[in-house]
């Protein structure tokens, strides 16, 4: 299998990421070898399509076995970047950002929160478990001492644009933004990607009504 990444869309690559929680998961259950039928019990997506966007990677399971499954683990990981530790910085260390550094499964797919920023005096200078909150005049120069590329923003929406105008591009390329305040995909050369949880509860609201039936 090719571990070099042909031009796909982004809705392939969301899927890459569902088969490669799926697989691990099936590792840690003991799986040498999964089906793309089973792979399609587990993640939700339909087998042709799953066996499609695998072979775009020159995957092909072997017939009547499937796929090797630690074999196609590292080379998804390959595919997504994710076979060396990449460094975060998170802007906001309120409720949510203290939330999402505490969570323990960023760590174990290799994404490490190095510091958190606030402009919040009372929480300059403490920690979130082992993750400094410095003040966030200083984040341009950290980002460029510690060559960070990813930063997740979890302040109020009236911050956002002045902080996605002051990040420093030449490092910072990619942006996942979890405030109200929606932005483009791509601007000062960083792709961002919005999150906003209210749009998220309002697609289980539509599916709760019409998807069930």
């Amino acid at each position: 299998m090719e571990a070099k990444t042909p031009k796909i869309s982004e809705t392939v690559i969301r899927r890459l990421t569902d088969y490669l929680r799926c697989l691990r998961h099936a590792q840690i259950q003991g799986k040498t070898y999964l089906k793309s039928t089973e792979l399609s019990q587990d993640c939700g997506h339909n087998p042709s399509i799953i066996r499609k966007d695998l072979a775009q990677f020159g995957a092909y399971g072997l017939k009547g076995t499937g796929y090797n499954t630690k074999e196609l683990i590292d080379n998804l990981n390959k595919i997504l970047g994710l076979t060396k530790p990449r460094e975060v910085v998170l802007i906001g260390a309120g409720n949510l950002g203290t939330a999402m550094i505490k969570y323990p499964g960023f760590r174990s797919v290799n994404f490490k929160f190095t510091a958190a920023f606030d402009n919040d005096e009372q929480k300059i200078g403490h920690f979130i478990d082992e993750t400094p909150i410095l003040d966030l005049k200083d984040l341009n120069s950290f980002i460029q001492k510690h060559l960070i590329e990813i930063v997740i923003l979890t302040v109020p929406a009236s911050q956002t644009l002045g902080i996605i105008e002051h990040l420093d591009n030449h490092y910072v390329k990619g942006v996942l933004n979890f405030t109200s305040e929606i932005l483009p995909s791509r601007k000062n050369d960083m792709f961002i990607h919005n999150i906003d949880l209210a749009k998220e509860l309002e697609v289980i609201s539509f599916c709760m009504k019409n998807c069930l039936s």
